[in-house]
């Protein structure tokens, strides 16, 4: 059996997560901006929360742990960063692994959009849990003087396999791609991806869940060593990372 996956709206725009291993019944929370809400997606699933996993230290992404382990007895991991937002039990970082029934996770050090970022990367579940490193067709913001570290976080992230899911810690979709969409107008692939991010928007539709091989073709983060995406900020021939910090800065204008 694989890994269950849920993934919903908590507060205005973050992510919930929950994991499931149906073979163990061990259930893990991803993040808790809002432990009632957290508390009842994991009821309406029956699914008895066993676990919490911290991806970052932002409030809004620590602030339910605490009343959600009360209520449920879960244990706690999260980087060093986060133990005075939330009551960690392990604090967890580059090269440790953590477990979810029978499935494993690695702890890379993801840094850029906060010191002590975390993605948990699942070989065998064929999942990362990126925070707010990736969103769909967009990445997170970026500490002053972090570019680098961003850049090295996201290609960590981009080498995984392509049909690796990401799960992002917001839905920022359609604001995402149509800043996508200004900085790469003859991507059709793209074109669809707004298309579908509109009707969503429309709909209601949460969205915060996707694929590194759709990243690859629609996430102008992830194709920053493509010429038009060089050429859409004036950097035709520069490397790579000075494209990406030039399209994020073009992100905090748009």
């Amino acid at each position: 059996m694989s890994l269950d996956l849920h993934v919903f709206r908590t507060l205005s725009d973050n992510a919930g997560a929950l994991l499931f291993d149906p073979a163990t019944k061990a259930c893990a929370a991803v993040d808790v901006p809002d432990a009632g809400q957290v508390l009842a997606a994991a009821r309406a699933k029956g699914w008895t929360i066993s676990d919490i996993f911290v991806t970052h230290a932002h409030h809004d992404h620590t602030q339910g742990v605490a009343e959600l382990k009360q209520a449920t007895g879960a244990k706690v991991c999260g980087p060093a960063d986060a133990a005075s937002l939330a009551p960690l039990d392990r604090i967890v970082g580059e090269g440790d692994s953590v477990s979810l029934g029978g499935y494993g996770f690695e702890i890379w050090h993801t840094p850029g959009h906060s010191d002590g970022h975390l993605t948990f990367v699942g070989r065998e579940a064929k999942l990362a849990l990126v925070g707010d490193v990736v969103f769909v067709m967009g990445c997170g913001r970026v500490q002053p003087g972090q570019m680098a570290a961003m850049w090295t976080s996201l290609s960590r992230i981009m080498a995984l396999p392509g049909d690796t899911r990401l799960v992002g810690g917001h839905d920022y979709t359609l604001a995402n791609a149509r800043f996508a969409s200004a900085m790469d107008p003859a991507n059709a692939a793209l074109q669809a991806r707004l298309a579908e991010a509109e009707a969503a928007k429309a709909a209601g539709r949460f969205w915060a869940l996707t694929t590194v091989g759709e990243e690859a073709a629609t996430n102008p983060f992830f194709r920053a060593g493509e010429g038009a995406l060089a050429a859409a900020v004036g950097l035709v021939g520069a490397p790579a990372d000075e494209v990406f910090a030039a399209l994020r800065e073009a992100k905090n204008r748009f």
